[in-house]
């Protein structure tokens, strides 16, 4: 028995590409806040101009460092396909080509501006500011980026962090057209009543409708390989009991031992949907210079939260990503289980079914 591993790749860096994401976002709105208080020359005995004008290039350049890191993190990270070529040319990706590639405008858009004012001296003032005037549209293309395309799009706290940004770059935005000459005041004034609207209409039916990520354009092989219809079980019956089917996810790791060479799989999972519970499979064998493992011996537990550990076994079928198992319990019972799992660098997602043996 074989069973094909994704190489390399690990949990710690989705965390670290979404968390950069949303410290991206405030950093930028920060930067665009300052900006806008910058060019209406405000200034304060604690805080004269050249202060204001110091922090708002020191905050512009945190904001690019943190989308560097946002952006090589997703790069590295082998759960979704993303290159380094897609975060760079835009639109040029398979990954949510729309939405990866509006994240990829912002940052050449934001490039483009730390480049020139890096150069100022040398292309002149009026060049630089052309280019600079730049950074307020990569604004709202980095946010429309960031909610077509989040993973956590439906949080409260992403949600909440989004809309505290928007809010403040709102404000600024609005005092800074209550100034300007009455045509483009009144442009600017229904501009910001329209995209809040737009906003509002289009999120409960696309980022946050059911469905969404195959409709942004996620790649099949990353969408759960089978439908499960959750089951309702009675008040009375425990949250895990046979038969029952259910999503899971968690991690997978390989390590390899050369000095025997030998290899162990570990998937690590939870359940959710039709049984709340955990498991984990232990494949130990050889290792394929595919990246997999012929299968010599195997360990698979499976149970209830406050039980993982209640049903024990071993696989006893193994076809690609598709493992049954026999396991069984110390009571006498036993449960034959059906995994159908989608592996992609460090993560495991997929569907489990079960029913009494």
């Amino acid at each position: 028995m074989t069973l094909p591993v994704a190489a390399a790749g690990t949990p710690a860096l989705w965390y670290l590409s979404r968390g950069s994401g949303a410290v991206s976002l405030i950093l930028l709105s920060t930067a665009v806040v300052l900006g806008v208080v910058d060019q209406r020359r405000w200034r304060s005995v604690r805080w004269p101009r050249f202060t204001l004008h110091a922090l708002h290039r020191w905050v512009s350049l945190f904001a690019v460092a943190f989308l560097t890191v946002h952006i090589l993190s997703a790069v590295l990270d082998s759960f979704a396909p993303v290159r380094l070529l897609d975060a760079l040319l835009p639109f040029a990706g398979s990954y949510r080509p729309l939405w990866l590639g509006l994240g990829a405008l912002a940052f050449d858009i934001l490039l483009a501006v730390t480049i020139t004012s890096l150069l100022r001296k040398r292309i002149g003032q009026r060049t630089w500011r052309a280019v600079h005037w730049l950074s307020y549209a990569a604004w709202p293309v980095a946010v429309v980026h960031g909610l077509g395309t989040g993973s956590d799009v439906r949080a409260g706290w992403l949600l909440a962090i989004t809309a505290a940004c928007a809010t403040a770059v709102w404000i600024a935005v609005f005092v800074r057209a209550i100034g300007a000459p009455e045509g483009l005041r009144l442009a600017s004034l229904g501009a910001l009543a329209a995209v809040p609207l737009a906003v509002v209409v289009w999120l409960p039916q696309g980022p946050l409708a059911k469905g969404w990520a195959r409709r942004a354009g996620t790649p099949a092989r990353l969408l759960l390989t089978r439908d499960v219809t959750a089951r309702r079980a009675p008040a009375r019956q425990p949250a895990f009991a046979a038969p029952f089917s259910a999503y899971l996810g968690g991690t997978v790791q390989q390590t390899n031992d050369p000095s025997s060479g030998s290899a162990t799989v570990d998937l690590a999972m939870r359940l959710s949907g039709g049984a709340r519970g955990a498991a984990e499979v232990v494949l130990r064998g050889t290792p394929l210079p595919s990246g997999g493992v012929s299968v010599q011996s195997s360990r698979v537990t499976i149970g209830p939260l406050s039980d993982p550990t209640r049903y024990r076994g071993t696989v006893v079928q193994l076809e690609g990503t598709r493992l049954v198992a026999n396991v069984h319990s110390g009571g006498g019972s036993s449960l034959r289980v059906d995994f159908r799992l989608a592996l992609e660098g460090g993560r495991v997602e997929g569907t489990v079914s079960a029913v009494r043996g």
